[in-house]
């Protein structure tokens, strides 16, 4: 699915991101870059045009992650949300078009979630 492309992970918990990076691999990823932030991964923005993917995760009120997402998608990168925010299980409404997955993340719902944001990018 990811045919060897770089994909980001923006994720606060360390291993939570290794454990998507894993999920990530069994679907073709062949590079991943980390940021634990949003700000961590603006700074990654000269990276930005070899991301074939991002996995961000979200909360309610985080407006500099909206942000983020707002940036990834005019630049053309699908998204995939991930939150362990139960509020947020009908989706986030800032970014109602994306797939959202709630956390603890199951690979099943990842992939898919996957699927979805690289099929409405292509």
């Amino acid at each position: 699915m990811l045919n060897g492309r770089t994909a980001l992970i923006v994720e606060e918990e360390f291993l939570i991101a290794l454990d998507i990076q894993r999920m990530l691999e069994t679907l073709g990823v062949g590079q991943t870059l980390f940021a634990r932030t949003a700000g961590e991964a603006d700074e990654l923005r000269a990276r930005w045009p070899e991301i074939a993917l991002a996995v961000v995760e979200v909360h309610r009120g985080d407006t500099t992650g909206l942000e983020l997402v707002r940036g990834l998608g005019a630049a053309g990168i699908p998204v995939v949300l991930v939150t362990a925010d139960v509020a947020l299980r009908h989706g986030f409404a800032p970014a109602p078009d994306l797939p959202l997955v709630l956390k603890p993340v199951p690979e099943e719902t990842l992939s898919a979630a996957v699927g979805l944001a690289l099929a409405t990018r292509s």
